[in-house]
């Protein structure tokens, strides 16, 4: 199988069969195997019947459909596992990504020696100013900002991925808006391409201000995630050596007022701080090593590597792969 398409569904009856075979035209045009594999996210409005009755008479289409709706990373994820191409395309199902963009992002996935994960831009949205393009241009510039990625459009579901990538990939949460940032992490080459983007002509927006507090903490794992994954002490022991060295600063201040000033410790609140900071310090710490035993438990009981090797050259066979 050339090229596996990932679509996540929920409650978009309106928009199933014209995005399907809008979808197959441009397959075919490419003139690649193909499958399409469509997760229904727990749909309420008929969507999974829709799905059923098409995959009777639809050869590439497969059909994954959720118990309840466990939401868009999920379903990515889903339809990751289910993949069965050595290109796997993602996109919306609310015909608002253009299926005719997915040929350009193709041939930027092969261009020059090649990308390992090319991600659709939205440079020009056809959505609603305050609801939507507001609260993703700040998304955008608060991830960017924080992890360090230079991918403009962070949250565009339209992406091709080589399929060692979402093999490699565990998603969580609302974790698809991040999904840039973690192949970088991984030292995949990132390549980007300005889509077409078109208005919603069915069908309500899942989207809303109730997710940025999702996002944000979201945000949070990966930026832990991508600094301290391998050495959590750095992060835990930092903190935990900040709070000690308080403490002590306070301690020698209350010290002086005892000695220079007369003043009790049972009546000077700065004690009370002190023994805070010092208690604090010690929990960070602890934490940390914690975290480190945790760390080597995950790498080593699945033989993982903190590194990603590109490729091996000049070995046996055996070795090469």
């Amino acid at each position: 199988m050339d090229i596996s398409v990932v679509l996540p569904i929920y409650n978009e009856k309106e928009n199933i069969l014209p995005l399907l075979d809008e979808l197959e035209g441009v397959l075919r045009e490419i003139g690649r195997t193909y499958e399409i594999i469509a997760v229904d996210d727990g749909s309420r409005d008929g969507s999974g019947a829709i799905l059923r009755a098409e995959a009777a008479r639809r050869p590439a289409l497969r059909v994954i459909l959720f118990r309840g709706n466990a939401g868009q990373t999920a379903a990515f994820d889903a339809g990751f596992r289910a993949a069965s191409g050595s290109v796997v395309i993602t996109m919306d199902a609310d015909l608002q990504n253009d299926p005719h963009d997915i040929p350009a992002l193709l041939a930027k996935l092969d261009e020059g020696e090649g990308y390992d994960f090319v991600t659709g831009w939205r440079k020009h949205r056809r959505d609603g100013v305050v609801l939507r393009k507001i609260p993703s241009r700040i998304a955008n510039w608060l991830i960017r900002k924080i992890t360090g990625a230079t991918i403009h459009d962070l949250g565009c579901s339209l992406k091709v991925y080589r399929k060692h990538l979402t093999d490699e990939m565990r998603l969580y949460g609302e974790m698809h808006r991040f999904i840039s940032v973690i192949a970088g992490s991984m030292g995949a080459r990132v390549g980007e391409v300005v889509v077409n983007h078109r208005p919603r002509r069915a069908g309500h927006s899942k989207y809303g201000l109730r997710r940025t507090v999702k996002v944000l903490l979201d945000l949070l794992t990966v930026w832990f995630m991508r600094r301290y994954l391998t050495k959590p002490i750095y992060l835990f022991g930092g903190l935990g050596a900040a709070m000690l060295m308080g403490g002590a600063v306070v301690s020698f201040y209350v010290l002086w007022e005892k000695v220079d000033q007369g003043v009790w410790v049972h009546r000077n609140p700065l004690f009370l701080i002190a023994i805070t900071c010092f208690l604090m310090g010690f929990q960070f710490l602890g934490t940390g090593i914690l975290a480190e035993m945790i760390t080597r438990t995950y790498f080593e009981s699945q033989n993982k590597t903190a590194y990603v090797i590109a490729a091996r050259i000049g070995f046996p066979p055996e070795k090469a792969a």
